[in-house]
């Protein structure tokens, strides 16, 4: 999987961690999206956050932006996000 993101790394053989506007997350390329899940769309090569919802189908970005089923010729979800990787800092700075 080619991403223009900030970093890839693979965690299996599914799963990736990403990371793209200032979020990590993992995300599972085979895993299929069920409704309220996160994921990471690709719109004919932009990259966002979103969540997918069933009834209607679409997905809404975190950019505010729905895209509708007829759109999903021009959007591909590139996996649903299992688990987002927070740092946890001291007020020094320092990781706990």
């Amino acid at each position: 999987m080619t991403l223009p993101v900030q970093k890839v790394l693979a965690t299996s053989t599914t799963c990736y961690l990403v990371e793209w506007k200032g979020r990590s997350c993992i995300v599972d390329e085979k895993r299929r999206p069920k409704n309220g899940d996160a994921v990471l769309p690709d719109l004919s090569g932009i990259y966002e956050w979103g969540h997918t919802y069933m009834h209607p189908r679409r997905i809404i970005t975190d950019e505010g932006q729905t895209l509708e089923d007829d759109l999903s010729g021009d959007v591909a979800v590139i996996g649903v996000v299992t688990h987002e990787v927070t740092a946890i800092h001291e007020q020094d700075g320092s990781p706990i």
